[in-house]
């Protein structure tokens, strides 16, 4: 594992198999509005916390427990038709810093692997331009292998062509190619750039087509989303931001 972030589990979990899922603050909140719904829908059990030396020091406070800014969560294995499948959530109430980004990525994988995690999933948003509001957010979707090329046919998304994706997606892709592990990075359209529960709700779409072992109905987070957007965007209004993540993200 990288010395500047370091994991600590909290829980042992037999996590064998399972898919790796990040949710991690950004346009739109999407990635942090998907990975809290699949954690409170789900009922999943917090494992573990991410830190490091450059992580912000603040305590996220929740129904009066202090909580880590990045945690990990898990759940139990799931079977359907013959099939299997185990989720861990890392979710984030903060941007990474652009200078730990790839430290992050790299601990990640390296603890992944030893807790037998074998296929990843990020979501994000990105900005497009405005429309009349009535259009549905597009998901693209990019994987790092040819292995997991049809992920984005199962997924029924957009494949991402060209262009240049930054940020923790892009570095997990990155990471991904050159460890030869399979990693979907999933984008939703987002016209402004406030929480947006309904994108999000498209990547959770798109995931329940990937994961069909585990049924995730994504109707229960357009209801809450008013709520849910009140509350994320609080929180990362009282988060410190790093300036250096202000560079373009998605180019295409």
């Amino acid at each position: 594992m990288s010395n500047s972030v370091i994991i600590t589990q909290t829980t042992k979990k037999n996590l064998k198999g399972s898919t790796f899922i990040c949710g991690l603050p950004g346009v739109g909140l999407v990635g942090n509005i998907a990975a809290n719904f699949l954690i409170n829908n789900l009922k999943l059990e917090q494992i573990g916390i991410i830190d490091g030396d450059n992580f912000p020091s603040i305590s996220v406070v929740k129904d009066g427990i202090p909580n880590h800014p990045m945690r990990l969560y898990a759940g139990e294995q799931v079977c359907n038709n013959g099939k299997c499948n185990q989720l861990v959530i890392c979710v984030s109430d903060f941007v990474p810093p652009t200078s730990i980004t790839k430290d992050l990525v790299k601990c990640i994988f390296d603890w992944a692997k030893d807790n037998g995690c074998i296929s990843f999933i990020t979501g994000e948003g990105f900005s497009t331009a405005s429309s009349d509001g009535e259009k549905d957010s597009i998901v693209y979707g990019i994987t790092s292998t040819e292995a997991s090329k049809d992920w984005i046919g199962d997924a029924e998304v957009t494949p991402f062509e060209f262009g240049t994706i930054g940020g923790f997606t892009g570095v997990m892709l990155n990471e991904g190619r050159l460890r030869s592990i399979n990693v979907l990075g999933l984008l939703a359209e987002v016209e402004e750039d406030i929480p947006d529960a309904k994108a999000a709700s498209k990547v959770i779409e798109a995931i329940d087509k990937l994961l069909l072992e585990i049924d995730l109905d994504p109707k229960p987070l357009l209801e809450e989303a008013a709520l849910l957007e009140k509350e994320l965007q609080k929180v990362t209004k009282e988060v410190p931001t790093d300036n250096s993540n202000s560079i373009p993200r998605y180019i295409g």
